[in-house]
């Protein structure tokens, strides 16, 4: 990966660290009634389309650029075109009650390709039932509320609101938008990081749905 001393990419990794050590800091507490029960291939909450800021976007973006082969890189870009297509004019309700169809660009045999650089609002999803995790999902009914801790979705809210204020005092783009949409624009431009960095405009919002 680029140098950490990279200015984009360091706000990104401190900004993960810190929703990190936030979840684990709560999760850790003696009081809690009930224990997460995330695990290993419960992927229920990856079909969605989570919504990254430009330092997580461009963190991401690296990291497939650095490690991904040829093929795994052509694979990433079909699935980007089929959920471009499918959600071509539509508005984020309707995204929202089709999540199923919706498989994350990053999934693959109920794992993560991305885990380690996975973005925040990855990180602070969790449950504390995946069999109701696993019944909304499977039922399409994606208007039920998971169970989970305010807290967590608290901890979220934090690191994203912070990451665009750093982003705004840099005088950097501060949109954030769909990850397919983003790791799009990231191939798309021949200096992602140097331009964001620069106050360029590098995402572009390609969906903005019906009214």
């Amino acid at each position: 990966m680029k140098s950490p001393d990279n200015k984009a990419l360091e706000l990104a990794l401190q900004a993960l660290k810190w929703t990190d050590e936030a979840i684990y800091k709560f999760t850790s507490l003696e009081s809690l009634p009930e224990p997460m029960d995330c695990k290993t291939g419960c992927h229920y909450c990856c079909f969605n389309l989570p919504v990254v800021t430009p330092p997580e976007a461009l963190l991401i973006g690296c990291h497939v650029e650095q490690t991904f082969t040829a093929q795994e890189k052509k694979e990433i870009n079909d699935r980007i075109k089929k959920i471009m297509e499918r959600i071509d004019g539509i508005s984020p309700y309707e995204v929202a009650m089709m999540r199923h169809e919706l498989p994350c660009i990053f999934l693959k045999d109920a794992m993560c390709k991305i885990y380690e650089v996975r973005p925040a609002v990855c990180r602070t999803c969790t449950s504390t039932d995946a069999e109701h995790c696993k019944m909304i999902f499977e039922s399409r009914n994606h208007r039920a509320r998971l169970k989970c801790y305010q807290p967590i979705r608290e901890i979220f809210q934090t690191v994203h609101s912070r990451l665009v204020d750093h982003c705004r005092e840099m005088g950097c783009q501060t949109d954030a938008l769909p990850l397919p949409e983003a790791v799009k624009d990231y191939f798309r431009h021949p200096e992602p990081i140097e331009a964001w960095l620069q106050g360029e405009i590098v995402f572009q919002m390609h969906n903005p749905g019906k009214s």
